[in-house]
């Protein structure tokens, strides 16, 4: 309930935004215009204003007789807007004067100016010729209130009033379709969908009679039990393997870790630093060597310290070294060095390196000889392991392979048991509607009609179960996709059957995807006998198709305009027998997009639909650019 209420917050809150943007942008517009208008309509009626006081004393200018130009300067006293104003001869002197503040305006421009006008600040000043006759008699002068920041006040006033009454009005409006919302009422789920759903192979059908109808459930039931039994036995394997992987990653682990313990042993106590002439003979005394092969100086002087190493590695040093001799060069080697301590020889890595002098004479050699024994014993521990191991994995998996196998006859065998009692259901209802119509009334009739109908639609769920369990054992053969082609193919054998309907079919360019072309087939038939099917009851249907590609997948969808749904369940649309509509309404098993759903993931996809009730419904998928391989 919180989530719903967060949700209706945040729609309200996203329409009132909306209008309250809109009618803001409108608003100053509205101000923007009303301001230039307001300047334009002023200048116009200043310029009429002098026109019209020009062409009244024009007379008195001609007659040079002030007073009466005075007189209609006088008139301007029902204009408040006008601060003062004057009347110049054509000469420039200053003819008439009239001041419309009460304290007296004494500040006239001396000389008039050019046609035209100029806006300070709140005042406005406006110079008009006075022409009679092509003569120029004189020149009007206004100086009027030009205050546009109290006109945006009054404007903005309104405004405020007119927009906080639209928002009222949109929450009004908004709460009202809020308490409209309802929801559809889901169906009564049989025994098979209750056992796809909550995955119980315990359940069983109940029969209540012994005729053809009761064989067809014991062999339902018997199918249930063997889909439980083998069911239990992969989940067993399964568990096996993950003790089987968990037991490697174990081993792994500790194979790290002894690896780690070795170098630290290796670092502290076996590292061996000895130092040789330019010939490879040890003329000083080596504690660490001493230690390692137990030899004393004596016994490793000069090239005796080579007698340490078995005879095989000493063959490969002395070339080694005679090599390196002619060009001095680092050298490292894998040799069995006697180790005293443990009466043995050892593994050992023995790194050399030439100190050389400034001419390229090579003067000593210096090197470290490092134990890699234990190492060694563990890798070879490890690649024992992991031969065992991947054994056994192989047999394990050539074990579920057999499994599946029998499954998969089992399932064709079954299929085949099952079919057998519906036709001859179907049969016996056929013969009875043929020999015996006359003694059957309409009620008979029309309780045979509802077995053969349920007798063809149990057929169906029969089909579409074992299309289900024989697509997680489907390898997948990746080729390339003309996704176009097909969507059209399918919706073309769709249209055999839709002959009388009016459907607006719309298909768009389709990205080429890679992947299982039978697998895609199935998803696109699905899909569109989707559509097609909840857009029957549409006087107008339409049915889109469309696709783009991104950076790493390409993204498909299909839309129609028909019953749609309610999204707080669209989760459930993708499960096996997941149904938001009565059978009555729209026939179907529930099972189609549960295909969709496991084709797209098995390619590494994802499958995801939007829609609205009576709005119509889109059904979106993706396909990886990189083909993915693998089982579900």
């Amino acid at each position: 309930m919180n989530a719903f209420k967060t949700m209706r917050i945040k729609l309200l809150l996203v329409v009132l935004a909306t209008n309250a943007a809109a009618l803001s942008i409108t608003a100053v517009l509205m101000v923007m215009y009303d301001l230039h208008t307001f300047r334009e309509t002023l200048l116009d009626d200043l310029s009429a204003q002098a026109d019209v006081l020009g062409l009244a004393a024009g007379p008195a200018l001609e007659f040079d007789d002030p007073q009466v130009a005075q007189e209609y300067l006088g008139l301007l006293r029902a204009k408040s807007n006008i601060n003062a104003a004057a009347i110049y001869t054509a000469k420039g002197a200053l003819f008439a004067t009239y001041s419309g503040t009460p304290a007296g305006h004494s500040e006239f421009p001396k000389i008039p100016a050019a046609d035209g006008h100029e806006i300070r600040g709140r005042e406005v000043t406006l110079f008009r010729r006075v022409i009679s006759n092509n003569e120029i008699l004189g020149t009007v002068y206004f100086n009027a209130v030009y205050e546009p920041d109290r006109r945006l006040r009054d404007y903005l006033g309104i405004l405020g009033l007119v927009l906080a009454g639209s928002l009222a009005v949109t929450v009004l409006m908004f709460s009202r379709i809020q308490r409209t919302v309802t929801g559809p009422i889901l169906d009564v789920t049989a025994v098979a969908r209750r056992v796809m759903e909550e995955r119980d192979f315990s359940l069983r059908a109940k029969k209540t009679t012994s005729d053809e109808v009761g064989v067809l459930v014991d062999a339902f039931n018997s199918m249930l039990c063997e889909i439980g039994s083998r069911t239990a036995t992969l989940e067993e394997s399964n568990r096996e393997l993950k003790r089987e992987v968990a037991e490697r990653e174990r081993a792994v682990d500790a194979r790290d870790k002894s690896e780690r313990r070795a170098r630290t042993l290796v670092s502290a106590i076996t590292q061996v630093v000895w130092v040789a002439d330019r010939h490879g003979c040890f003329n000083e005394e080596s504690g660490s060597w001493e230690t390692y092969t137990g030899q004393r100086f004596e016994q490793y002087r000069d090239n005796g310290w080579l007698r340490a190493f078995d005879e095989d590695g000493r063959r490969e040093l002395e070339l080694a070294w005679a090599r390196a001799s002619s060009t001095p060069e680092t050298f490292e080697l894998e040799l069995r060095l006697w180790h005293a301590e443990s009466d043995r020889h050892r593994y050992v890595r023995l790194r050399a390196v030439p100190v050389v002098e400034k001419d390229g004479s090579v003067t000593e050699w210096i090197g470290a000889v490092q134990d890699i024994d234990d190492r060694r014993v563990l890798e070879q521990s490890l690649r024992t392991l992991n031969a065992e191991l991947e054994q056994r994995v192989a047999d394990r998996t050539s074990q579920l392979q057999e499994a599946n196998k029998e499954l998969e006859s089992f399932s064709y065998s079954v299929s085949h048991d099952l079919r057998a009692p519906l036709r001859a259901i179907g049969g016996f209802c056929k013969l009875l509607t043929q020999d015996h119509e006359a003694q059957l009334d309409a009620e008979a009739r029309r309780k045979l009609g509802v077995i053969k109908s349920e007798t063809a639609r149990m057929g169906a769920l029969i089909d579409d179960l074992l299309a289900f369990s024989r697509l997680g054992r489907k390898a997948l053969q990746a080729t390339p996709l003309d996704m176009r082609e097909m969507a059209s193919k399918a919706y073309g054998q769709l249209c055999r059957d839709q002959a009388d309907r009016k459907v607006e079919f719309r298909l768009g360019s389709l990205p080429t995807a890679v992947g299982d072309r039978s697998l895609f087939e199935q998803v696109w038939v699905n899909l569109l006998a989707n559509a097609v099917k909840f857009s029957s009851k549409k006087e107008a249907a339409t049915i889109e198709v469309g696709g783009i590609s991104e950076e790493r997948e390409h993204v498909y969808f299909v839309r129609d305009n028909g019953a749609g749904f309610d999204p707080r369940h669209s989760g459930n649309l993708f499960g096996v027998f997941q149904r938001l509509h009565s059978n009555d309404e729209f026939p179907g098993t529930g099972v189609g997009l549960a295909l969709v759903h496991r084709i797209v993931t098995r390619h590494g996809g994802r499958v995801w639909a939007d829609g609205k009730l009576g709005e119509g419904a889109t059904f979106h998928f993706t396909v990886p650019k990189e083909p993915a391989g693998g089982r579900v």
